[in-house]
């Protein structure tokens, strides 16, 4: 008889102790109506093999309370409870808690596309093991459920095995915007992840557009699905400040901050010398300086407008890099700044975007 304790108690901690196929990673911040559904989403899911990590950034509803129900009816179900530190600060816990080989950043209003999703992906990750799984997702409309917009097809069909330089060329050139941004109509391999320390970067808008790429250069392996995985959501409200000359002001200094930082990470991270690659990758991140300095002219409230130029000159270091893009125009401007000054160079930035 104990034995047969020893040994069944055993087998519980190896079923506790094995690592499931897949970490949904799902930051949660007051979404306390819409939570439920995320949930019961992954629960649907006919591939059982899978940890949800609960995030909760210190939401001021309910959502933590319903978190904490899910998880204590589902030992799959796991919940971090933090001081708020915004979106990029939650992804990044969720990654450091997960134990899947592979991680989907779920958001917390979210659903999965259908019953099956997990399993399809599985037998393509099964076949082709990569470092970044990419598919595809739709958007919806909460109030009715109904599909307002399907994401375009890749560039790309199934394996991709040039590596990560060569793919964010690929990409860019086609300007597959969803593929170098959004993360959550991806899988990640999480040895990947850890292993390069791929962490988001806390505290801005935006850091999405700086991950992203990054993960993308630092890749060997990926694979393209035509496959739809996700629905994300909208519902009444949730972009009802982006409209606001504050959130506006917000977002344009983001930009520019990693528009700075990450022209400055190429040159540490690829010192060779200004390849076709480095040119693709210089220039992303120019255009997103030029788009927070356009910020000003849709931005009407004074204040703001003196925060988005301290910004543009704090981060002016940008110009310099604009002469290792490949566009002639683009070129042009570093050297208009060059000569006369940041001043110039924005006004004809803004004539550009009006």
């Amino acid at each position: 008889f104990m034995t047969f304790c020893a040994l069944s108690s055993a087998k519980g901690m190896d079923i506790k102790m094995k690592k499931p196929f897949f970490s949904l990673i799902t930051p949660v911040y007051n979404i306390e109506k819409l939570l439920p559904k995320t949930i019961e989403s992954a629960l649907e899911q006919t591939f059982t093999d899978w940890e949800m990590i609960l995030v909760d950034d210190g939401s001021p509803d309910n959502a933590g309370k319903i978190c904490d129900e899910y998880a204590a009816g589902d030992s799959r179900i796991s919940v971090v409870h933090k001081k708020n530190a915004g979106l990029a600060a939650a992804r990044n816990t969720g990654i450091k808690a997960c134990r899947g080989q592979y991680f989907l950043i779920f958001e917390g209003s979210d659903l999965l596309f259908s019953e099956h999703t997990l399993e399809e992906i599985y037998h393509d990750l099964l076949s082709n093991p990569v470092d970044i799984y990419f598919a595809r997702l739709q958007d919806m409309m909460e109030k009715d459920w109904k599909v307002t917009g399907l994401q375009s097809e890749y560039c790309i069909d199934g394996l991709f095995e040039a590596g990560g330089q060569d793919l964010f060329i690929k990409l860019y050139n086609n300007n597959d915007i969803l593929a170098l941004s959004s993360p959550v109509n991806k899988l990640f391999k999480t040895e990947f992840v850890k292993k390069n320390e791929l962490w988001f970067y806390e505290g801005i808008y935006h850091d999405d557009d700086e991950w992203i790429p990054r993960a993308i250069v630092l890749s060997e392996k990926c694979f393209f699905t035509k496959r739809i995985i996700y629905n994300a959501l909208t519902w009444d409200g949730c972009f009802g400040q982006l409209a606001s000359d504050a959130s506006l002001t917000r977002k344009a200094c983001d930009k520019m901050l990693i528009a700075d930082h990450c022209c400055a990470d190429i040159d540490k991270r690829f010192p060779e010398g200004n390849t076709s690659f480095k040119k693709k990758y210089y220039e992303y991140y120019v255009r997103m300086y030029m788009d927070g300095i356009a910020a000003l002219n849709r931005v009407k409230d004074e204040q703001c407008r003196v925060k988005i130029e301290k910004s543009i000159r704090e981060h002016r270091n940008v110009f310099k890099f604009m002469r290792n893009c490949e566009s002639k125009n683009i070129r042009m401007l570093s050297i208009i700044y060059g000569i006369l000054g940041v001043g110039t160079a924005k006004l004809l930035i803004l004539r550009r975007y009006k």
